[in-house]
Order: structure tokens, then C-alpha cells, then sequence
């Protein structure tokens, strides 16, 4: 039984070394060490709620009837995963992927969540959905290794949310989250998307220059892009780091500088070793779904990007570049041509832009900090490079840069960075395999068609002599 009078104790005890150093992790030391056994004897820090609260997220409730059920399984595994520059470390991970897959969903849907943990797995684990509307306890608590838990909710609010382990009943949650167990939650609005009106100027006929308004439909090819740091210690999680603010690395999609001109961009320009960074950690063939990969788009098209902080840093959202044409969080329009965006921890927002000029631009989190350890996303608008499209054309890959103006043409889009389609997206004309993910996952994009480029482009290569 958790009682008011154990806050105190749990405030002690809450990031306490108990849970961390099972799982190789370094922490701060819990002054009394007998903190734990002190919630121990009072039952555990799990609260006890009368039957009527227990009961929200019953899947059985008769206000799900009529709606569509949307089914999102997901499992709790610990694996190894590489950072491309500071080693490997002990990643936690929802369905051996970081970030986890992306639930989508719309406005008025019933989600209904399964979490399960395999035996054999060092701790617990729950899964705290930022979309519901569902009391936290018991429906976020802690799932035992070899168990699972369901639970329901209805996602009745659009926008952007994070899902996060929630820890083992909150205890060590930021270990967990912070060595990658995190995902998005993207609910439409039942009602679409809404126009983007870029605000442009024009000279008239009588030489007078004036406002030129244009419109863009709704749909939209779309990113998704979520940050985060690690605190590594010797590829462990290091929590003295975090609460001082030192990170190892920041990550954009699980990856430091997971979107950079890679080895395969280079051959198809001519220059094996033309880097743009001098820290490139993901140029080699070797590197398969770890390997850097750019991300493509046409000028002039509405471009949606769906942004979220999953880290405990502030992000400064800015394309270098570009001003961003609309800013929406959750349901609302908070801003209309803007250079930055600021996002706190756990918090998202929608952005909408369109590159009027071909070119390269980067996405970065304009903390400098952040952007040197990794938070930088290079995003090509048109057809700036023709070498790349006049060989992988001439080499025969299957469709062309030109056809859909861009090198997703060619090259296609990393799958990572592509949330699953909903009503209004415009269809990326070819994926890549591209992720912090086990083999399997890679697998799982590959047979779904997306293409194997360490694979592809040296063949291409060879046939071509």
C-alpha cells in the first residue's frame, strides 16, 4: 500500500542505484541505504486505487462501441546498439527499435495498447501514452518480465505525443527513457488537415510590390524527427551525466548525425571520402541500416514535419535556410513564419514548410552544443546535385531523380524518418532501410520493400563496370 507518508521516502529512493546497477548503469548513491526496503514494507511505491479508477482502460467499456480499434503491440527488450561514436552501449527498446514504431491514428479512434515484456529481460517495464486520457495508475505500471498488459483509451485530441516507459512504477524511468525507450503517437484531426498559407510578395502591374498569399492543400509529404541525448559511461548509462546536464551525444531518431551525406552519396558524386563533417561516424558500406542517409524532398511542395523532444534539453527547432511557414501543438496554430521554434522536454509541435529554392538545408536543434554532438538532419529540396541523378539514371536504378523531383527518385527516403501514412500524405516515391534497430527490424523494412542501398549501389555499380 503507497500511502502520502511515503513521498518523502520515495523522493529519496526514486532514481535509486537498486535499479540502475542491475542493469550496468552508474548513479548517484541513496543516502539511508535502507530507503528501498522502507517502501519494501509499505508495499511497494504502486498506488492502490479504488475499483471504479482501476477499471479506466477496460477494453471491454461500452463508450468504445462504434469506434474504430486501432491495435498496437509493442515489446520491451534490451539489446546492444552502436552510437557510431562512442562505442556500443546497452540500449532499452520498445520492439528492438529506438525510436520505437509510430502509432497513427485518427481523432476518435480506440487505441488499444499491449505491452509485453519477455522473459529473461533485466527489469520491468511500462508504457506511458502521452495520448490518452486514462488515469496513470494501474494502467501505466510496471509489466513483469514474461507478463503483458492491454490497456484502452480513446485518442480524442490531435497533435503529436509522446509514449515513454514509464520505468518500474516510475522508479529509474529516466534510465529507461534515456537509453531509448520512446516513441510518437501521431492522432489526425478528425476533420483533416488544413490548408498552409505561405505569405509571399509579388510585383503588380502597376510596379507596386504587394502581398502574394499562396495556398497549399492539405496533404503533405512528411518527416518525422525526435531528439533526444544519451549519458553514456563506458556504454552504459551514466546518471550522474544527465543530472548535470552533460550529454554524450544528441540523437535525432536514435542516431547522432543519422542524416549526412553517407559513402553511397559520395560514390554516386564521384568522391568516396568527400565528408562535409569531420566526425562522419555512419560513411562505410559496412555500416548497413547505421549507415548516414539524406533526406529528399521536392521545392514546392508542403512539406509536414512532426517534431517531438523526447530528451530532458531544450530543442531550439530551426532549418537553416528556410523560415518555418506554420507552427501547430496539439490542436492550435501558435505560429506563422518564424526562424525558431522552442521545444522543452516532452513536448512536440507540427511544422509545415515549403523550400521555394533547390538546394541543401539542415535541420538542427540551435543549441551548439546539440548541433556539434550530433543534432544535425540535412534535408536536399530539388535537383542541386545532378551527378548524383545522372548516374544513378545512367546505372539504371529503377526510377529517376527527375520524375518526381527529388533523390527520393533515386535513393529514396530513410525509412525512419518516415512516420506511417495517413489520409493526407503525400506518398514517398521510394524508402531506404535506415534505423537504430536490430537486424530484424532492417529485415522487417526490407521485406516491406524498402531498399537495401549498401546492397543496391555497389551492384549497380559493378554491372556498370
Amino acid at each position: 500500500m503507497f500511502t502520502i507518508a511515503a513521498v518523502a521516502v520515495m523522493g529519496g529512493a526514486l532514481f535509486g542505484s537498486t535499479f540502475t546497477a542491475q542493469l550496468n548503469a552508474v548513479a548517484f548513491d541513496v543516502s539511508g541505504a535502507n530507503a528501498l526496503q522502507k517502501i519494501e514494507e509499505m508495499g511497494g511505491i504502486e498506488l492502490v486505487m479504488p475499483g471504479a479508477f482501476a477499471e479506466m482502460g477496460d477494453c471491454n467499456s461500452a463508450e468504445f462501441q462504434g469506434r474504430t480499434v486501432v491495435e498496437f503491440p509493442l515489446t520491451g527488450v534490451s539489446i546492444t546498439l552502436p552510437t557510431g561514436l562512442a562505442g556500443d552501449y546497452n540500449a532499452m527498446t520498445f520492439s528492438e527499435q529506438i525510436p520505437g514504431p509510430t502509432l497513427r491514428v485518427t481523432q476518435g479512434d480506440v487505441v488499444k495498447m499491449t505491452l509485453t515484456v519477455p522473459d529473461g529481460e533485466a527489469t520491468p517495464h511500462g508504457n506511458d501514452m502521452h495520448a490518452s486520457q486514462v488515469t496513470a495508475v494501474p494502467t501505466f505500471g510496471a509489466v513483469q518480465p514474461g507478463t503483458s498488459k492491454t490497456y484502452c483509451y480513446i485518442a480524442e485530441v490531435p497533435g503529436v505525443y509522446k509514449y515513454h516507459c514509464s520505468g518500474v512504477n516510475v522508479a529509474a524511468m529516466d534510465q529507461h527513457v534515456l537509453q531509448g525507450m520512446y516513441g510518437i503517437a501521431i492522432v489526425d484531426p478528425i476533420d483533416g488537415y488544413s490548408k498552409l498559407m505561405v505569405e509571399k510578395t509579388a510585383v503588380n502591374a502597376n510596379g507596386d510590390v504587394v502581398r502574394d498569399r499562396q495556398f497549399y492543400s492539405g496533404d503533405a509529404l512528411e518527416f518525422s524527427l525526435q531528439y533526444n541525448q544519451l549519458y553514456l559511461t563506458d556504454g552504459s548509462y551514466d546518471q550522474t551525466k544527465m543530472f548535470g546536464h552533460q550529454h554524450t551525444l544528441t540523437v535525432v531518431n536514435g542516431q547522432a548525425l543519422g542524416y549526412v551525406p553517407n559513402m553511397i552519396h559520395n560514390l554516386l558524386n564521384g568522391d568516396a571520402d568527400a565528408n562535409i563533417f569531420v566526425l562522419q561516424p555512419w560513411n562505410s558500406m559496412d555500416l548497413k541500416q547505421y549507415q548516414s542517409q539524406l533526406l529528399f524532398t521536392p521545392v514546392g511542395v508542403h512539406n509536414r514535419i512532426f517534431v517531438e523532444n523526447q530528451g530532458n534539453e531544450p530543442v531550439f527547432f530551426h532549418i537553416v535556410g528556410e523560415i518555418i511557414d506554420r507552427v501547430t501543438q496539439g490542436n492550435r496554430v501558435q505560429s506563422h513564419g518564424t526562424e525558431t521554434w522552442l521545444l522543452g522536454g516532452s513536448q512536440n509541435m507540427i511544422v509545415d514548410v515549403v523550400y521555394d529554392e533547390p538546394g541543401i538545408y539542415v535541420a538542427v536543434n540551435h543549441d551548439y552544443a546539440a548541433i556539434y554532438t550530433g543534432a544535425v538532419s540535412i534535408i536536399v529540396a530539388g535537383l542541386p546535385l545532378p551527378t548524383i541523378n545522372e548516374t544513378a539514371t545512367a546505372l539504371g536504378v529503377v526510377q529517376g531523380a527527375v520524375d518526381t523531383g527529388m533523390y527520393a527518385g533515386v535513393l529514396g527516403n530513410p525509412y525512419d524518418a518516415i512516420p506511417p501514412y495517413g489520409s493526407q500524405s503525400i506518398h514517398h516515391p521510394a524508402k531506404n532501410v535506415h534505423c537504430m534497430c536490430s537486424d530484424n527490424v532492417a529485415a522487417a523494412q526490407a521485406a516491406e520493400g524498402a531498399v537495401e542501398l549498401w546492397v543496391a549501389v555497389p551492384a549497380i555499380l559493378a554491372a556498370a563496370g
